[in-house]
């Protein structure tokens, strides 16, 4: 509570100085489309600091084999960000996030950017590990769907946000195409990838964000993304290091064990067709005695296709947009037996009063396999509201 009255006491500190219109602090063309220097609050104000965030809420309805479950309401997130430009090359963004009410609090950005060329920046603090491109830009008004995608949330434990320091930058090596790329050195994942269930779990391997490296081994985490001059883009992430606790007081009591993250993201727009992609695979090195019970490799992919129906579709807003949304989410939990898969279908009804806000309604089903290849079905349909701020 008190993190809270003290982030509402600057907020309000600020609106009451009243900081002047100014020009954006971003770039025409963002680093990261809809990352963290392309939010719409740092369009509006201008001078030393700006907050701004974004609210989530929705109602679900849950079905499983072929019993409702009844309906929920669901304040989901609400996260605050706060930016200063300390001064014309040196930047600070931040980000905490309230989910499910209050019931989690995190800080998940807090990072310094000294920025001395467009080429090369000096990134510290705690950030967004660059592994695919929605673990970089996965705000709630900016996904068309209420869920996130299976790969980003099973494989990919978005939202991955870890200790580190490194690099950012990008390049023009012909015309108007681009090559930027990120590279970090960071605390990596922790124990939590095999000993928190019953089975290997990367999301179960995040680290806190105020927590020493376990093993004293950082991790490196980078990403490399094409952006040709007639649109869309194409990003080769990697995430690779020893996740596990071998040393203790300097002495050896395991053996060092690596988890590695491999993701190839796409996006394209075609008048008003947007296409996105995202596939990963996940190798870990687990213990000899957890051989044969828990997995070693894990894969899986979304494809995702938008069509723009109908613009000024609410008189009264003349930016307003209705669109139709579909999805396909595929991850393999355990690729080298048959089964512990999870397939996904999602269809849904977007309406954007405003390019901030967005109201979604989604039907979703889902077709899971055990170990041993039963199949159990479920679906969801789900209303959500959310808006940046």
């Amino acid at each position: 509570m008190r993190i809270l009255a003290l982030t509402f006491a600057i907020a309000f500190t600020s609106c009451s100085f009243g900081f002047p219109q100014g020009e954006p602090d971003t770039a025409q063309k963002p680093f990261v489309k809809g990352g963290i220097y392309d939010k719409p609050y740092l369009i509006r104000p201008s001078g030393r600091l700006a907050i701004g965030g974004y609210a989530e809420m929705l109602l679900r309805s849950d079905y499983e084999a072929g019993i409702h479950e009844g309906y929920s309401f669901e304040a989901r997130r609400f996260n605050i960000f706060l930016f200063s430009s300390i001064s014309d090359l040196i930047k600070l963004t931040s980000e905490l996030e309230f989910e499910h009410g209050t019931e989690e609090i995190k800080l998940e950005m807090a990072l310094v950017d000294l920025q001395f060329r467009e080429e090369f920046n000096l990134r510290g603090g705690i950030l967004l590990s660059p592994v695919g491109k929605f673990n970089l830009a996965h705000d709630s008004p900016k996904n068309e769907f209420v869920d996130r995608p299976l790969v980003s949330t099973r494989i990919i434990p978005a939202t991955l946000s870890e200790a580190g320091l490194g690099f950012y930058g990008s390049f023009y090596p012909a015309g108007e195409n681009r090559l930027t790329y990120e590279t970090y050195l960071v605390n990596g994942l922790t124990d939590g990838v095999v000993l928190a269930g019953d089975g290997t779990s990367l999301p179960d391997g995040r680290p806190e964000a105020f927590e020493e490296d376990n093993n004293g081994s950082p991790a490196f985490s980078g990403r490399l993304a094409f952006s040709p001059e007639f649109g869309g883009e194409l990003g080769l992430s990697i995430h690779t290091g020893r996740y596990n606790t071998y040393k203790v007081e300097a002495q050896e009591v395991d053996e060092p064990r690596t988890a590695t993250l491999l993701a190839l993201d796409a996006e394209y727009e075609i008048k008003r067709l947007t296409l996105q992609g995202e596939i990963a695979r996940a190798s870990i090195e687990i213990p000899p005695s957890l051989v044969g019970l828990f997995a070693e490799k894990q894969w899986g992919f979304y494809g995702q296709a938008l069509y723009n129906l109908f613009d000024r579709f609410l008189p009264m807003f003349p930016q307003s947009v209705l669109a139709i949304v579909t999805r396909y989410d595929y991850v393999d939990l355990d690729a080298d037996i048959e089964g512990a898969d999870l397939q996904r279908f999602s269809f849904g009804v977007n309406l954007r009063p405003v390019p901030e806000t967005v109201l979604k309604l989604d039907y979703l089903h889902n077709w899971e396999f055990d170990r041993i290849n039963n199949e159990t079905r479920s679906a969801a349909l789900q209303f959500g509201i959310a808006t940046y701020f």
